[in-house]
């Protein structure tokens, strides 16, 4: 057998073998959602993807003689060093083949390469950003994963922990089908309905939906919600304008207003929650190509969609306790059953906001992934 060899990507083809090297190990798993080729080299190519205006990055190949056998991306976050003010760097988009040699290689080429940058940890796999496909799955799953959420055999946690990481943080997804919430939400916890009760006769609090003709407008309060409603969790860092950008372009096509709701009080907004028809149930059909067919196959495809995501949620700390939260939910939900929705996706929820899961347990919904992101020290 012809040695490994690691090589940074360094050109347009090299690039493009990097991209959709995953087909290759994904190629008899129903589960995987092929990305979209032509948005992944947008987004790994240094003149047009945002993360590259604040972070180093290096991509590299694992070959073995002239066949791809792996895939790793090595970054430093210089946001994210200054924030948090620690030396620590990261790695993603890690793909490959069943042989646990390949695998170390390429993690000893993210370490030798974090190394000379003076950096002391390194973690992941994350694609770039926390909120991209975080950590690997640790538990085996039966469906595809919904947008932004990763999808991986489980032995890349086997050859993550040979190598040496440990646990950094586990995260899960939760899921609610029509049958446990109930067709008049019968099932939901009675304390849920009462304190909703409370927050909609509060004569200054109001539910609205999002209004799509001052879209720039919309999509900077929900960036600043999003921000400070989870700046309490220990490892998140406030996402940029344009990375929040460009995931509310990705969901921008899928978006349906009655889900996408604002709680305002005395005129201020105070909350939102953005539910989304899954994108990955209209990609997982289009193998990673839009034409030349597949993007007149898009409109009949979403309609088919038949799940929901619960992707971006929060109150302001000072409102919170009013209901507000309840009340943005069961809103959310009653439009999901109106329009023919099988079941409701909460993720990615973190083990450090205990809360958040405590409150999917009492819905009634239950835990159906499971991931794990990883750390060391270098």
């Amino acid at each position: 057998m012809s040695s490994i060899q690691i090589q940074p990507v360094t050109s347009r083809r090299d690039l493009r073998a990097f991209v959709t090297f995953p087909w290759q190990v994904y190629r008899h798993d129903p589960n995987w959602v092929p990305p979209l080729i032509s948005e992944r080299l947008e987004y790994l190519d240094p003149a047009r993807g945002p993360f590259y205006k604040h972070a180093d990055v290096a991509l590299f190949l694992a070959r073995r003689g002239r066949e791809t056998v792996g895939t790793l991306g090595a970054f430093v976050d210089h946001q994210r060093v200054e924030y948090f003010g620690q030396q620590e760097g990261g790695f993603g988009f890690f793909e490959v083949v069943e042989d646990y040699a390949v695998a170390g290689q390429l993690l000893d080429a993210a370490c030798t390469w974090l190394r000379e940058r003076n950096m002391a940890q390194m973690r992941g796999p994350t694609n770039f950003g926390d909120w991209d496909c975080p950590g690997v799955l640790v538990e085996e799953t039966t469906c595809p994963p919904v947008m932004l959420e990763g999808h991986t055999p489980l032995y890349y946690k086997d050859f993550l922990e040979q190598y040496g990481m440990e646990k950094e943080q586990d995260t899960f997804a939760w899921r609610a089908f029509r049958s446990q919430i109930g067709e008049e939400l019968e099932n939901l916890p009675p304390e849920l309905l009462r304190v909703a009760d409370v927050a909609r006769q509060a004569a200054n609090v109001t539910i609205r939906k999002v209004r799509l003709e001052q879209w720039d407008e919309e999509i900077a309060t929900a960036r600043y919600l999003f921000n400070i409603t989870l700046r309490h969790l220990p490892d998140y860092i406030p996402i940029t304008e344009e990375e929040f950008l460009r995931l509310t372009g990705q969901i921008r096509p899928f978006l349906d207003p009655d889900l996408a709701l604002f709680a305002e009080s005395d005129g201020k907004v105070v909350g939102f929650c953005v539910a989304v028809p899954d994108i990955n149930r209209v990609l997982i059909r289009l193998n990673g190509r839009l034409f030349p067919l597949n993007w007149l196959k898009i409109n009949r495809y979403i309609h088919q969609i038949d799940v929901v995501s619960f992707k971006l949620m929060g109150v302001l700390e000072e409102y919170r306790r009013r209901g507000i939260d309840a009340l943005l939910y069961l809103e959310a939900v009653k439009t999901v059953f109106d329009k023919g929705y099988a079941w409701l996706d909460g993720s990615l929820t973190s083990e450090f906001n205990p809360m958040v899961n405590l409150i999917a347990h009492r819905l009634g919904a239950e835990r159906y992934k499971h991931y794990r992101l990883y750390k060391m020290d270098l």
